[in-house]
């Protein structure tokens, strides 16, 4: 393909529209020179056009072209991803409109109309991934690009994968991100304690329910009391993922062995506290209350559960995430030689592969013995000696 940019670019205006001449200039108002009045200093009406003022032709996507595309994009697909799901596409296609401009400016692609893209452009913007991201950040970048560019009915990255698959990233298999055993004992103890007591006993609970459960920090933070069945050692998720997409809200979860007792605590010590602000604690859904200033009891939103976590981290001298608390329950059970069939279905999955890629999966060392121990010698080997 050649190096040689078009002539065409995507901004491209159309033609400026000169006013007509004779009687129909002295009726318009237009200047004796041919040429009607600036509109934004005259006033006159929506949509004409005066000398060194070009309006856009009626094909025309704006300045920002792969924007207005990734943005329809957006909101027509908006309905089949969870909330954070739709904020992290958002920030990503921004990211690319930002790079495409880059290489524009740099000369390295011709255009950033997602309608005008060619093959030579959907190169560009692969080599600069491959210079400076990683092989899996660069596939889903690649990808992010693909479906903005066949939303307009433009294959030209199908076209690179077709003819130049070994140009192409492929995601690669990154390292599970677990919380470390030592900070676990630290987090888990309880010997830190909180200066509001609700933020104390909520926050204890919720980091070994979350151990014991393997649950989604949203998941876990929306329970409700009555999702709670100490008897059975399960735990409803009543508002899981993708709840009324792909999923119900009655699906269940097991609570792992070691939790009765501290479940009963925090019960005990939650119906305490919600009655010493003069409320029935049966009456209060959530089974971690968030008090606002209202005096009410409440859900906790995303932001004052990121406070809570913060809270816990002074108090305990531990950096975590409540997201790898997760990943933690799945590499602790399978690393207690639980199969990986069970794994994925204590983790909701549909099937292992996500929970292989992203949550669980066999040491070296644990796989390295198993296969030594099964192993048996092949008959007739020998080392010859002279």
């Amino acid at each position: 393909m050649s190096d040689k940019f078009t002539s065409g670019t995507d901004d491209t205006l159309a033609e400026a529209r000169i006013c007509g001449q004779g009687s129909q200039q002295l009726a318009s108002g237009a200047s004796p020179n041919g040429h009607r009045p600036c509109p934004r200093a005259s006033g006159h009406r929506k949509g004409s056009v005066c000398k060194g003022h070009r309006r856009r032709g009626a094909r025309s996507m704006g300045r920002y072209p792969f924007l207005t595309s990734a943005n329809k994009l957006i909101q027509e697909t908006q309905g089949y991803y969870a909330q954070s799901s739709y904020a992290e596409r958002s920030r990503k296609l921004r990211r690319i409109n930002d790079i495409l401009a880059d290489l524009r400016s740099a000369g390295r692609i011709t255009t950033t109309s997602p309608k005008k893209m060619a093959e030579y452009d959907v190169e560009g913007f692969i080599a600069w991934c491959k210079r400076n991201l990683d092989d899996s950040t660069s596939a889903k970048y690649i990808r992010y690009l693909d479906e903005v560019l066949r939303s307009e009915g433009n294959g030209a990255v199908q076209k690179v994968k077709a003819l130049r698959r070994g140009l192409i990233p492929r995601a690669t298999m990154k390292s599970i991100q677990t919380i470390p055993e030592a900070d676990l004992e630290v987090l888990l103890c309880g010997q830190y304690s909180l200066e509001d007591p609700l933020w104390d006993a909520v926050g204890k609970a919720a980091l070994n329910l979350y151990l014991h459960t393997g649950l989604r920090s949203g998941e876990l933070r929306e329970l409700r009391l009555c999702d709670l069945n100490i008897q059975r050692l399960e735990v409803r998720v009543s508002h899981p993922k993708g709840i009324g997409k792909w999923t119900s809200g009655n699906e269940t979860s097991p609570i792992m062995p070691g939790m009765e007792l501290l479940i009963g605590a925090y019960l005990q010590r939650r119906a305490e506290l919600i009655r010493s602000h003069g409320q029935d604690p049966s009456a209060v859904e959530p089974l971690f209350p968030y008090l606002n200033k209202h005096g009410e009891f409440i859900y906790w939103y995303q932001g004052a559960w990121n406070h809570l976590k913060q809270h816990i981290e002074l108090a305990a001298g531990v950096r975590f995430k409540w997201k790898n608390l997760r990943p933690t329950f799945a590499q602790r059970a399978k690393d207690q030689d639980a199969p990986i069939e069970a794994v994925s279905k204590c983790m909701r999955h549909t099937s292992t592969r996500t929970t292989e890629l992203y949550y669980a999966r066999i040491r070296s060392e644990s796989a390295f013995s198993q296969v030594r121990q099964c192993w048996k010698p092949l008959p007739g080997i020998s080392i010859r000696q002279d």
